[in-house]
């Protein structure tokens, strides 16, 4: 028989691809779909439920969405990408499902070399901790999306040197034990929003943006994802 290439791959106009297991959730060979992707590694009580991806994950569809979510953590290997060759694919991340109370990393962790592109998209990442490379929301000729990164308990930090870690219209960045504490955030975007706040918020703001910068509100960025939050375009509350 003749090798497929690929782990999923649905070529169907307008399908889905939508996997859930119990749990943890590996991608060894490559998805490909036409359409939505949601992949899950859900909740047990193990405190295992985790993402890892070591192959590409793609929609070739414009306008879609690729939807990722672990009742742990979500790794990403090197020269990977989960993204589109379409444009305006939006991306969500969530490692915070721990609906069991098991406890767990619940990290995101992108090493040096892998890529999220979204061409145009948005790219959401909340997770307890958060170690980013390459998320782009850039496009060619086009408007670039927006990159909103959440780490509820833990800190941001540049994981990756190969590329620049945000490249989008606009960054909003929330944790609470620093924000490219000890290696700068490298972004190129055109507006930021960055908090570090809560109960024994430690450590610092530290970003290096390529070209011009404004400093906003994150609500005027986007009052859709932050309807009455932040009266500061940054404050830091260690």
């Amino acid at each position: 028989t003749s090798s497929w290439g690929y782990a999923v791959k649905n070529d169907a106009s307008g399908g889905s691809v939508d996997i859930e297991a119990h749990s943890p959730l590996t991608v060894a060979a490559d998805v490909l779909e036409a359409g939505d992707i949601t992949l899950v590694a859900g909740n047990t009580t193990s405190g295992l439920d985790d993402l890892t991806i070591n192959a590409n994950i793609q929609s070739s569809a414009s306008g879609s969405t690729i939807t990722l979510t672990a009742g742990n953590s979500i790794t990403q290997a090197a020269d990977t990408t989960v993204g589109t060759n379409g444009t305006a694919t939006d991306i969500t991340i969530n490692a915070t499902a721990d609906l069991e109370g098991v406890g767990g990393n619940d990290s995101f962790i992108q090493d040096n070399g892998a890529h999220f592109i979204s061409n145009g998209g948005d790219i959401t990442i909340v997770a307890n901790d958060a170690a980013i490379a390459d998320l782009d929301a850039s496009v060619t000729n086009g408007t670039y999306g927006n990159v909103y990164v959440t780490s509820r308990t833990g800190s941001i930090i540049d994981n990756g040197n190969t590329d620049t870690d945000i490249t989008a219209n606009a960054a909003v960045l929330l944790a609470v034990t620093g924000i490219g504490s000890s290696d700068a955030i490298d972004t190129a975007v055109t507006y930021l929003a960055a908090q570090n706040v809560g109960t024994g918020a430690s450590g610092n703001i530290n970003i290096n943006n390529t070209g011009p910068l404004t400093l906003e509100n994150a609500n005027t960025i986007d009052s859709t994802v932050y309807p009455s939050l932040w009266n500061y375009a940054v404050k830091n509350d260690a």
